[in-house]
């Protein structure tokens, strides 16, 4: 088992060198998931053969939780879809932001510089804005999404450059992309699609417009997305580029 651990974890090291989509990277991990799975269950059924029952119930239960993540992960990274029983949703809803990293990134994305980044356009869907609206409106109840008093403070209700939390970008194919949004990863709809000749390197979907107040009056601006990516590297850069997931 140790010897199966060790050349999964030199496998882990050496894609970590590779300059690999993120969405790959996970579906390769997912087909390596399979090996320990499987000796799991040879492990489980020469317990059972030597009746030593108590550790055929407890290496049982990991093969269960294992067979269990191999199969939301093949729906998610393989399929598109997240399923009913995707228990790693509950963990997101109750557990506070700071628990994933999320209230670091959301600061992060207020910090980015314009020299490094550009707004990809998006060719969103008539009623998309519609959607966006009633998304957010419903993750402000949730208290997903924090709103400042901004007849004190002034400025836009939800801050500026926010990250929408719950996006998804499809490749469709070699240069079309689709943006999926909703109030959780079970709901995702289509709201657009982004038409790119290169690779796109995203930094997340961001959320503008809403109320606002100013010289002591409450304005609205309809709510709308912004998709920022990285600008392409120059082709003579000598250092190879590290992407990572969120």
């Amino acid at each position: 088992m140790t010897f199966l651990l060790d050349i999964i974890n030199g496998l882990n090291k050496f894609l970590g060198y590779l300059d690999i989509s993120p969405k790959y990277l996970n579906r390769g991990y997912t087909i390596l998931s399979i090996f320990p799975t499987v000796y799991i269950l040879r492990i489980v059924y020469g317990l059972w053969l030597n009746q030593n029952y108590i550790q055929f119930f407890l290496y049982s239960v990991v093969f269960i939780v294992l067979v269990y993540f191999l199969i939301l992960n093949i729906f998610y990274y393989f399929l598109d879809k997240n399923i009913k029983l995707d228990v790693t949703q509950l963990f997101v809803k109750y557990l506070p932001d700071d628990a994933f990293n999320i209230q670091a990134e959301r600061k992060q994305g207020k910090t980015i510089s314009t020299e490094d980044t550009k707004e990809i356009q998006v060719d969103f869907l008539e009623d998309y804005q519609l959607k966006l609206a009633r998304n957010i409106q419903t993750l402000i109840d949730a208290k997903e999404l924090a709103v400042r008093d901004i007849e004190k403070e002034g400025g836009f209700l939800i801050s500026e450059n926010t990250l929408y939390p719950y996006y998804y970008l499809k490749q469709e194919n070699e240069t079309t992309y689709s943006l999926q949004i909703g109030t959780s990863y079970h709901d995702l709809e289509k709201v657009g699609e982004i038409y790119q000749a290169t690779e796109l390197h995203p930094l997340g979907v961001f959320i503008a417009g809403g109320d606002f107040f100013k010289d002591g009056i409450r304005y609205h601006e309809t709510y709308h997305l912004k998709l920022l990516a990285r600008k392409e590297l120059p082709m003579n850069n000598g250092v190879r580029s590290r992407r990572h997931q969120k």
